[in-house]
């Protein structure tokens, strides 16, 4: 797959995930002028999203569209009712968009980086660590989910609700890893069309360096193959990027994240 087509790919498969989270009973949204904003109800900004599609390749002109600030202007009025934080990517050449929610009091919070691969077979995973398909069991899912992500306690009602709904969703693949009894991180996959997404990557922070996050690679390259997906794609947050590009990882552009808060990773 040409360096572009990839690059398109993991785009589109974002686009493709956050429609399944939009789905979802737990979660809320907003349809916008050729895009939407979806909330989960939770109270981290990575969490909440305003995704416009057609407006991450700017406007042909030098300023954006009327349409473009309505959509912002929606998007704002959204997530003030709800009073939670939110993210908005761009993609590509986003410079008018970018300055219209500058305008509109959102910055440039942090960068994504785009990055995809070709699965790879027979790599050989740590035997100490084993899979479990957390399609029946998605509280443990997001339990795990929530502790590597740095949270703390009890996974949190909307974390619990959307991982029970992602769990029916056939689209979607969730799985958890386990070591020595205890669970130790989780991943979802989310296939659209040839292309594989991976979300929700995460490995509990005593169980890192420890081989986890590799043989946890090794189980999506598994599954992917087994459903005949192509491409992996993933959208790397920076302190993500090392262990991706180790696992073979190329990167293909930047994904600007605007905010109200500096906290969207």
């Amino acid at each position: 797959m040409p360096d572009r087509t990839a690059g398109e790919a993991v785009w589109e498969n974002l686009e493709y995930f956050l429609r399944r989270l939009r789905a979802l009973p737990s979660c809320r949204s907003l349809d916008l002028p050729g895009g939407f904003c979806l909330s989960t109800g939770s109270a981290s900004a990575s969490d909440n999203w305003a995704f416009l599609p057609g407006l991450p390749s700017g406007s042909p002109s030098d300023s954006p569209s009327e349409t473009g600030a309505g959509a912002v202007d929606s998007a704002l009025r959204f997530f003030e009712r709800l009073g939670l934080p939110f993210v908005w990517p761009l993609g590509g050449d986003a410079a008018p968009t970018a300055e219209l929610l500058r305008r509109k009091g959102l910055w440039e919070a942090g960068r994504l980086l785009a990055m995809s691969r070709g699965l790879r077979g027979g790599a050989g995973r740590a035997s100490s660590v084993a899979f479990c398909d957390a399609s029946g069991t998605p509280e443990r899912w997001a339990r795990a989910a929530w502790l590597g992500f740095g949270g703390e306690g009890d996974a949190p009602q909307s974390l619990l609700d959307m991982a029970a709904g992602m769990a029916r969703d056939p689209s979607l693949k969730m799985a958890t890893a386990r070591a020595g009894g205890e669970d130790v991180g989780t991943f979802l996959l989310a296939f659209s069309g040839s292309a594989v997404g991976v979300y929700y990557f995460a490995v509990l922070p005593s169980f890192r360096r420890q081989g986890v996050a590799a043989a946890m690679m090794d189980e999506a390259d598994r599954i992917a193959g087994n459903a005949g997906g192509g491409r992996i794609v993933l959208q790397a947050t920076p302190a993500g990027v090392p262990f991706y590009r180790s696992a073979g990882f190329e990167a293909h552009f930047e994904i600007p994240l605007f905010s109200m808060t500096g906290d969207v990773f």
